[in-house]
């Protein structure tokens, strides 16, 4: 199998083979630069993704604590005004 490489390259002519050796090696290059680049950007989105959840989780911790800590009036209050139906518009 070398063998026929070796004939091969040799029938070409080494400028030919020193320029196909090239253009592997930038092809090579431009790939690992590419993987490089999607793995560093998945990476990104997956630190994002957690940072969205822990503020998320901290929401949910701050609005049950305000519930269990708010008195009866005002959690009458409130569920008033988030079950409140928007007026129609008028013309």
């Amino acid at each position: 199998m070398s063998m026929m490489i070796a004939s091969f390259l040799l029938e070409i002519g080494r400028k030919t083979a020193l320029w196909i050796g090239l253009a592997a090696a930038v092809a090579f290059a431009a790939m690992a630069l590419v993987r490089k680049g999607r793995l560093e950007a998945e990476a990104e989105l997956a630190i994002r993704k957690a940072d969205a959840r822990i503020r998320a989780m901290q929401a949910a911790k701050e609005t049950r604590h305000e519930v269990l800590n708010a008195d009866r009036a005002d959690l009458k209050r409130r569920l008033n005004r988030w079950v409140q139906r928007p007026s129609p518009p008028s013309e």
